[in-house]
């Protein structure tokens, strides 16, 4: 069965017991947890304390911290690029971070590279990633590529060639099918090909395509985002994980709804949630 997270980065202006009572009550599984300068778990300010305070929160509320985000923080090759060592060490903080609440693993983005060129920027990522999943794998949890346009790693490609040079069983694929999408990759093809990487999904919704795409609520009257397609590729290959609704601050208020009733539904309908 797949599970329904929400990225609560699109809740970020409201406390965060409010978004995990909202989560609750709709029906979603779990929550995509955001830690960083601006984020419901504030990066320097963490604390065992703190973490205890949201692990009982979400319990509470009966909902898993599916993956750790680092919301509005930078790129992990703008980090490495300025020490490579501030970016392990803030890496090791989210993994952390993700053990304390049950997180099956930490997203990242990469970031763009191409001021130093992109074979620079590549290499950079290879060689922060190698400390930082050797950690993870150690702790059992993963490192989820989070592809997206203007970063380094857009393709399904990409990603592959990235894992394929760490070398780590702890670097796996978060599936951002919008973000591939919106680029011009095709649906399932994309989805089949990751497969057996994809430790967790993003779905937005979107109109047009990338540069002049436009993000929606998942399931609203202008998404064209085929997300039958995209859940049929995902029981094709066996996905048993989440999916994360990924919406903004600055949609209507009711998108956490609008979104699950879509997914809900069309999972239930190709037997893949209960």
């Amino acid at each position: 069965m797949i599970g329904l997270s929400y990225h609560a980065g699109g809740m970020k202006d409201l406390p965060l017991q409010d978004v995990v009572s909202i989560l609750s009550d709709v029906g979603y599984d779990a929550i995509e947890m955001m830690c960083g300068p601006e984020a419901h778990i504030p990066s320097g300010e963490i604390t065992d304390s703190l973490l205890r305070d949201v692990k009982l929160m979400t319990d509470d509320h009966g909902l898993q911290v599916s993956v750790i985000n680092p919301f509005t923080g930078k790129g992990l090759y703008h980090l490495a690029l300025e020490e490579m060592q501030t970016a392990i060490d803030h890496y090791a903080i989210l993994q952390d971070v993700a053990v304390a609440l049950d997180a099956g693993g930490v997203n990242f983005l990469t970031g763009y590279g191409g001021d130093k060129g992109d074979a620079y920027a590549w290499k950079i990522l290879v060689d922060v990633l190698k400390p930082i999943c050797q950690r993870a794998e150690g702790l059992g949890i993963t490192m989820n590529i989070h592809n997206h346009e203007a970063n380094t790693i857009d393709t399904s490609s990409k990603v592959l060639l990235l894992i394929e040079h760490v070398g780590s069983d702890a670097l796996k694929v978060l599936n951002d099918i919008t973000n591939f999408y919106h680029l011009g990759e095709d649906i399932a093809e994309a989805t089949e090909k990751l497969g057996p990487l994809t430790a967790h999904c993003h779905v937005k919704g979107v109109a047009g395509m990338y540069p002049y795409s436009t993000f929606l609520i998942p399931g609203e009257e202008r998404d064209e985002l085929d997300f039958k397609t995209f859940a049929e590729a995902l029981g094709n290959v066996g996905y048993d994980k989440y999916i994360s609704v990924e919406t903004f601050p600055q949609m209507r208020m009711e998108k956490a709804e609008i979104a699950y009733q879509m997914m809900a539904t069309t999972l239930k309908v190709l037997g893949l949630r209960e």
